[in-house]
């Protein structure tokens, strides 16, 4: 088990980010110390970790990325998520370029 701060540094997602995907049930982790309440994270959720900032780098929002880590296994649903932010991206460029005129 990592604890946070372990975990924080190999994830590069900052310790008071990690609390608030807990609180929102993004990332909770594996196990928390009932005494201290210390988190404690496995290293099978750098994965996921990693996934969840991927997706923030693509201009996902939170709760879209919980919905994709849901249906991580269903290819199909992830491209449709995929397919809908392409499609909000092309509108964002042409507004962006109709602006610039």
């Amino acid at each position: 088990m990592l604890k946070i701060g372990y975990f924080s540094k190999l994830s590069r997602i900052s310790i008071r980010m990690l609390r608030h995907y807990d609180e929102i049930g993004l990332l909770k982790p594996a196990e928390i110390d009932p005494f201290t309440g210390y988190r404690y994270y496995s290293e099978d959720q750098l994965s996921v970790a990693n996934r969840i900032t991927a997706l923030k780098d693509m201009g996902f929002g939170l709760s879209d990325i919980g919905e994709m880590l849901l249906c991580a296994d269903d290819s199909a649903q992830l491209m449709q998520h995929l397919l809908h932010k392409q499609a909000e991206l092309v509108k964002l460029q042409q507004k962006t370029a109709y602006r610039m005129r």
